[in-house]
């Protein structure tokens, strides 16, 4: 980065390329570990979507009950981020990370061992719970490092793992549900959730070693390593963190909305993308997997170069409109070529594009506009908020499918919102360079 256009080392009268290398020395020492993290927090959310292949008629669901079942993750989620990212920022992140991973990853191995649609809303449920503070609590974590002028790739080379999940767990969900069928008495979809859930313990220890919660803390730094950090971030003292100014602040709301459109496009897409290529006459699930990886992909390379574009000139209203309306576009073409497996293949990948490269654009919003006392309050209402569109639209496509006998419909709907949050983002997002 050139010095005489580094907003940060303006601020602080340091060279550019100083701030530049303590930077990427953080990043480089926290971004991996909670990168491999939010991979596997992202597989444990979508393997449903692959276990629905077999668990469907195991427990006798129809595309409602799974649409329920699927989306009820996010009530549970919806019920605890708020409390979970206040515990957060008052014990750090390198303790209360590692309870969450261990408590998502037990429930997700017993997913495997449910009989009834009941147990698959309470298990799910407990998921969504167990895994509120993740996220925000990380989104949160990432402020205490890195200033606003790196946040919008460092946001999207962490959420890089959203997409990513899909490309590696894609072939891995499907050869998992083909080949270990039948193994130990255990159906395909079952092995599936253990195979998703157990992960998550080990990766739990080392979020436990490597993580620091403050620069302060950063041993690995020099002295010299974190005044620099410290100078880049505006050396701010944090003040408690105040319910009244998460809930009262119009971007924790403005910020939840448009989070909770762009939701609906990711679950939307992801909770039905093995199902489509099903019903497109794919039989084999390890196909369906590699397939469902093509998209995934693109999209993770969509997210980090637009991130990087809108890092670079600073912008981020109409790079977000941008996404959102690449995102109904997918949708459209998506509802179209239902049959085809080609058309899928084009479809679904501009809707990953959209709604991939669109995630970490919107959270450069909020963690811009956000005070400190509102940070912590505000980043989980904007998730919990937002996340409801994990309820939402699953259950919504559910029932337009039953209704009309097809998933067209309902993805035309959720295309529709994307296209209302283009607008919206428009018209509502402000924010000064």
């Amino acid at each position: 980065m050139n010095e005489s256009v580094n907003p940060v080392a303006a601020q602080v009268d340091m060279p550019a390329t100083e701030i530049d290398a303590v930077i990427r020395k953080a990043a480089w020492r926290l971004i991996p570990i909670l990168f491999l993290a939010y991979l596997i927090n992202f597989i444990d959310r979508v393997n449903i979507s692959f276990a629905k292949l077999q668990m469907s008629h195991a427990l006798g669901l129809d595309e409602v009950a799974f649409g329920v079942g699927a989306g009820m993750f996010f009530i549970g989620y919806f019920c605890f981020e708020v409390p979970s990212n206040i515990i957060l920022e008052r014990i750090g992140a390198r303790r209360w990370v590692p309870i969450i991973m261990l408590a998502w990853g037990l429930a997700t191995v017993a997913v495997a061992f449910i009989t009834t649609p009941l147990e698959f809303y309470i298990v799910r449920f407990f998921i969504g719970f167990a895994e509120a503070g993740f996220f925000p609590g990380v989104v949160l974590f990432l402020t205490y490092w890195f200033p606003p002028s790196h946040r919008g790739r460092i946001m999207a080379v962490f959420m890089t793992g959203l997409a990513i999940s899909g490309v590696i767990g894609g072939p891995l969900c499907g050869a998992i549900m083909e080949f270990l069928n039948g193994y130990a008495g255990l159906a395909g979809w079952q092995w599936l959730m253990i195979a998703t859930g157990l992960p998550c313990l080990v990766v739990g220890v080392g979020i436990y070693l490597l993580l620091t919660d403050h620069p302060d803390q950063a041993r690995w730094l020099s002295t010299r390593e974190r005044q620099v950090l410290k100078a880049s971030l505006g050396n701010q003292e944090r003040p408690k963190a105040s319910i009244k100014a998460g809930l009262l602040n119009f971007w924790s709301w403005n910020s939840a909305w448009i989070y909770f459109l762009l939701v609906c496009g990711g679950y939307g897409v992801s909770f039905w993308m093995p199902t489509l290529f099903s019903q497109a006459g794919v039989e084999s699930k390890a196909q369906i997997g590699w397939l469902v990886a093509v998209p995934n992909l693109i999209g993770a390379i969509a997210m980090l170069l637009i991130s990087r574009h809108s890092d670079r000139s600073l912008e981020r209203r109409w790079h977000l409109a941008a996404c959102f309306a690449v995102g109904a576009v997918g949708f459209a073409v998506t509802a179209s070529q239902l049959g085809s497996v080609v058309g899928l293949l084009i479809g679904l990948s501009i809707t990953c594009i959209g709604i991939f490269a669109g995630v970490p654009l919107s959270w450069t919003i909020p963690t811009r506009m956000l005070t400190p006392s509102a940070a912590a309050v505000g980043i989980a209402v904007i998730a919990s908020v937002g996340n409801l569109g994990g309820f939402a639209a699953p259950v919504l496509i559910g029932k337009l499918s039953n209704t009309s006998g097809g998933l067209a419909g309902g993805f035309l709907v959720i295309g529709a919102l994307l296209l209302l949050g283009a607008l919206w983002t428009a018209v509502t997002v402000r924010i000064p360079k």
